[in-house]
C-alpha cells in the first residue's frame, strides 16, 4: 500500500514538473516572440519613414521606440512630422504614444500631445493646443475601418494673412468618429461649449453637432484612398447638424446634398429651429452688418411657425446659395 502511494505520489511530481517546465518554454518562446516582433515593427517603420522621406508624402517619428510587453505593442515617438508636398500641406504634433493588444494587432489606441502646427501654402497657419487627445483605430489589410478621436481644453488659432483671416477657437471638449457602413462612409462631430474669436467679437459659446453619410464613399478609408478631386462630385445625406444655445434654443437641418463638380453645394434641407426671436438677436449681435437681412429672414420663419418660436421650413441650395422661398438668405464656399 504504501509502494503504491510513493508511485502516485512520484507521477503527480514528474507532471507538476513537466507542466513547470512547459509553462517556463512557453513563457520563453512567448517573451521572444514578443521581442522578435517589436524589433521587426520598429525596424519596418524606420525603413518607411527613411523611404517617405524621398518621396512626395513623408512621415517622421523621432527617437521612435517600440513598447508594450508582455500584452500589448505600440510605437512611441518624442514628436511627429508630416509634410504632404503635391498639395502643400505640412504638420507637426508633440508625442504620441499608441498601443494595440497582442490578440488583436488591427484595434490600436493613440494619444496624441500638442501643441501642434498645420501649414498649408501658400501661409495657411493653424496652431492648436488640448489637455487631452486620445484616439482608437481598426484596421485590416484593404485599409481602416473606423476610427475616433476624443479631446479636452482645445484652443486653436487659423491665420491667413493673404486673405485677413485671424479665427481663434476653443472647445471644452470634442469628438470625431468615421465608419465605413457597406458602400458609405459615416462621419460625426461634436463640439461642447465651442466658441470662436473673430478678432474684433468673440462669439458667444454653443454646442455644436453634424452626421452625415457620404454615398459611395467607404473606399476613402481604403488602402485605395481617395480620388484627388474629393469631394467633387459626392452625394451625402445629412441626417443632422444642430447648433445648441441651451436653454432649448437649437436649430438642426437635414436633408440630402450633392457636391458638384465646380465644388458648389445643391440640395435640399429641413431647418427646425427653436427660439426664433433668441436666433435673430445672437446673430444680429455677432454680425451687425447683417442685422437687417437677419430681423428679415426670423420674421419670415416665424409667419410659418404656430407660435412664433419653433418653425420647420424647407430650404434649398442651389449651387451654394441657400434660400427661403425665392429669397437667398446664405452662402456655402465652394469646396
Amino acid at each position: 500500500m504504501a509502494s503504491s502511494s510513493r508511485t502516485d505520489a512520484s507521477g503527480v511530481t514528474r507532471k507538476l514538473i513537466r507542466l513547470g517546465v512547459g509553462v517556463v518554454v512557453a513563457g520563453a518562446l512567448y517573451t521572444g516572440g514578443w521581442f522578435y516582433a517589436a524589433s521587426w515593427v520598429k525596424d519596418t517603420v524606420d525603413r518607411q519613414l527613411a523611404a517617405s522621406e524621398q518621396g512626395m508624402h513623408s512621415a517622421a517619428c523621432s527617437n521612435l521606440t517600440v513598447r508594450g510587453f508582455p500584452f500589448r505593442i505600440g510605437l512611441f515617438c518624442d514628436s511627429v512630422a508630416l509634410d504632404d508636398r503635391p498639395t502643400g500641406l505640412s504638420a507637426t504634433f508633440g508625442a504620441l504614444r499608441s498601443a494595440a493588444q497582442v490578440y488583436r494587432p488591427g484595434h490600436a489606441v493613440i494619444e496624441l500631445d500638442g501643441p501642434a502646427q498645420v501649414r498649408i501654402t501658400p501661409d495657411l497657419v493653424f496652431d492648436a493646443d488640448w489637455s487631452l487627445l486620445h484616439a482608437s483605430a481598426v484596421a485590416w489589410t484593404d485599409g481602416l475601418d473606423r476610427a475616433a478621436v476624443a479631446y479636452d481644453g482645445l484652443k486653436g488659432r487659423l491665420n491667413v494673412p493673404s486673405e485677413g483671416v485671424s479665427v481663434g477657437i476653443a472647445a471644452t471638449h470634442g469628438e470625431k468618429h468615421l465608419r465605413r457602413s457597406g458602400e458609405a462612409l459615416d462621419l460625426a462631430a461634436s463640439f461642447d461649449a465651442l466658441s470662436l474669436d473673430l478678432g474684433d467679437r468673440m462669439l458667444p459659446p454653443l454646442d455644436a453637432a453634424v452626421d452625415l453619410t457620404i454615398a459611395d464613399a467607404a473606399k476613402w478609408i481604403s488602402v485605395e484612398g481617395p480620388p484627388a478631386d474629393a469631394p467633387l462630385g459626392a452625394s451625402m445625406e445629412l441626417r443632422r447638424l444642430s447648433l445648441d444655445l441651451g436653454d432649448g434654443k437649437v436649430a438642426s437641418l437635414s436633408g440630402p446634398l450633392k457636391v458638384g463638380d465646380d465644388g458648389f453645394v445643391s440640395g435640399t434641407l429641413d431647418l427646425d429651429i427653436t427660439g426664433i426671436a433668441v436666433w435673430r438677436d445672437r446673430i444680429s449681435e455677432a454680425f451687425p452688418e447683417i442685422a437687417d437681412t437677419a430681423a428679415q429672414v426670423a420674421e419670415a420663419i416665424k409667419g410659418l411657425s404656430k407660435d412664433g418660436e419653433r418653425a420647420v421650413v424647407k430650404l434649398k441650395v442651389d449651387g451654394g446659395t441657400v434660400y427661403l422661398g425665392l429669397f437667398p438668405i446664405a452662402f456655402i464656399p465652394p469646396f
